[in-house]
This record gives C-alpha cells, sequence and structure tokens, in this order.
C-alpha cells in the first residue's frame, strides 16, 4: 500500500528490509493527515474556529436561555398582580435574633 506521495508510510516494510528485523519494537500508529486537517485541528484547540456542530448547539443553548428568560418576566408580571401583601402586624414584628444551640 502507497501513500498519497508515492512512497510507503513508515509502519509499512520493504521487502528489501526485512533482513534485519529481529530487535523491531512496535512504536505506534502513524498519524496521517493533510496540512488542511492539521491547521483546521490546531485552530479548534485554540478555539479560533468553531466546529458548526458546536456552534449550531451553542445557538440552541442561547434561544433555550431566551425563551428561560423571556417565561420568567412574564411569571414574575403574573405573580406582582396576584400576590398578597403581608398583614402589618407580621412584617412590624419579625425575629431579628437567635438563641445559639448549645450542646
Amino acid at each position: 500500500m502507497k501513500s498519497a506521495m508515492g512512497t510507503p508510510p513508515s509502519c509499512y516494510i520493504n521487502a528489501m528490509d526485512k533482513d534485519d528485523l529481529s530487535n523491531v519494537e512496535f512504536a505506534g500508529k502513524v498519524k496521517m493527515q493533510t496540512f488542511k486537517q492539521f491547521q483546521l485541528e490546531r485552530l479548534t484547540k485554540d478555539g479560533t474556529v468553531i466546529p458548526a456542530s458546536k456552534l449550531a448547539e451553542s445557538k440552541e443553548h442561547e434561544l433555550q436561555r431566551v425563551r428561560d428568560f423571556e417565561m420568567a418576566a412574564i411569571d414574575e408580571e403574573r405573580h406582582k398582580k396576584t400576590a398578597t401583601i403581608a398583614p402589618s402586624s407580621k412584617l412590624n414584628n419579625l425575629p431579628l435574633t437567635r438563641e445559639r444551640l448549645e450542646e
């Protein structure tokens, strides 16, 4: 198997190199990517570029926050209209101190 450049990738071995393979160890997979893929990956890690899937997700999250805020504002207005005020005797006789609990 040959790569796009016409030379075999380093994970493949030529027939000429088979004589001296007594001490070969697996070093890992070779990561093959184009410069454009590498550049896009780097920009994504830096936060300069946002993938379209994350952008759509963040847009939906912001729209949900706006809807929640609008619902909270409507609920607050409704509460202001229907809430009853506490009697003045309750407001004037609030317990302002607490006794310390000792064990």
